[in-house]
Order: structure tokens, then C-alpha cells, then sequence
């Protein structure tokens, strides 16, 4: 398949998204989830940057805004766009936990406060399930699919392994390797909070 026009792919990934926010494949993060993460940037991208998931890091504008600029600048790309192969942030919560609630529909509201305690969400963010992330691993590869970028980076092993596999590659992820499929080419590079400088030129030899 082609890429498609900016405005094929606009379309496509608005589907896509809706398809995300309605998802209830795991009903117990997104009853404290008030919005899944969605993918930002050129939605006509040389290179596309995926993340395990939304974190303190990611959540830092400025982070990421510098993250992108050293890629610019050592990989001689302009068009971005970064997404998450886990959409809904997994949190350890004893309050949900331990209250005997049979409530089916959200339990934080729109200022992120807690329907059980009236205060502020609690939640401690922890690392996805295997489970979590086969549920979302299928919208990652549709979003790849649908823009079709040059350059993918992979941020970390964990995110290197579940996508080489989705590839049929059953390789292990190692980083500053990369690896070819339906037509983009793929790098897996350090975890977001440990790419700097050094990271960047290390992925050069690869582009």
C-alpha cells in the first residue's frame, strides 16, 4: 500500500482514535482513565517516535520538545510524530482496590479527582501487564500502518521486543539495531528519559 495523502491520513487516524477512546478491552484501567493517549505531530512523518507509555517524561512538554530537536538535528529529519504502545497509564491504587464498588462506568472526573475519596487521583503509574499491552499493541501497528513514516524509534528493549514480534521477527531487541518492514525501517534506541546526545549520533549510522 501507498502512503497516504495528509488528508487520507487525518481521516484514517481519527477512525483509528475513536476506536481508541470507546476501546474497553481492559476495563479496569479506564475506569480511572478519563482520556487513552493518542499520537501528536505530522501526521505526513519522516519518522515516527513510539514510547511504552505515557510517563512523567513524555507528560514533560519541554522533555519532549528536546528529545525531538536532538533527533532533528543529528537524524536530518523535520517531520515528527510520536505515539504510545500502551494507551491508558496502568496505576497501583489500594483505594480501588479495597473498596467494594460495583460501579461500571468512571471513577475519576473531568479535574482528575477520585470518585471514591473526593480527593485528588492517588494512582502510582506502574509498568503495563503483557496482557495491557497485546490489548493495545494492535492500534500501535494500524497507526504505523496508516503513516507509513521513512524512520520508526523504538524507546527501549520492552517496546523494541513487542513490536519486532508483531513483525514476525523473533529476533531479541537490542539497542542501536534496526531491522526493515513494509517499508519503513525500524531502530531501537534507550528509553526516553536516557536519550541525549550520544543517543542520537548512535542512531545515525543507522538512517
Amino acid at each position: 500500500m501507498k502512503k497516504g495523502t495528509r488528508e487520507q491520513n487525518i481521516k484514517r487516524i481519527i477512525n483509528m482514535e475513536d476506536r481508541i477512546v470507546k476501546c474497553n478491552r481492559c476495563q479496569s484501567l479506564t475506569r480511572c482513565i478519563r482520556k487513552p493517549s493518542l499520537g501528536k505531530g505530522d501526521l505526513e512523518p519522516q519518522l515516527l517516535m513510539v514510547f511504552e507509555c505515557d510517563n512523567k517524561f513524555t507528560m514533560d512538554r519541554d522533555a519532549v520538545i528536546n528529545l525531538r530537536d536532538m533527533i532533528k538535528k543529528h537524524l536530518n529529519t523535520e517531520r515528527i510524530y510520536y505515539t504510545f504502545m500502551e494507551r491508558c497509564q496502568p496505576k497501583a491504587c489500594a483505594v480501588r482496590e479495597n473498596a467494594n464498588c460495583f460501579m461500571s462506568n468512571k471513577l475519576i472526573d473531568k479535574e482528575l479527582s477520585c470518585l471514591l475519596t473526593n480527593r485528588k487521583c492517588e494512582g502510582i503509574p506502574i509498568k503495563p501487564s503483557v496482557d495491557v499491552l497485546m490489548n493495545c499493541l494492535p492500534y500501535l501497528m494500524e497507526e504505523i500502518e496508516i503513516l507509513r513514516p521513512d524512520h520508526v524509534i523504538l524507546f527501549g528493549n520492552r517496546v523494541g521486543d513487542y513490536v519486532l514480534k508483531s513483525c514476525g521477527i523473533f529476533d531479541r531487541a537490542e539497542i542501536n539495531s534496526d531491522f526493515h518492514y513494509n517499508g519503513s525501517h525500524f531502530m531501537i534506541s534507550v528509553e526516553e528519559a536516557l536519550f541525549n546526545e550520544e543517543s542520537a549520533l548512535e542512531l545515525k549510522p543507522l538512517m
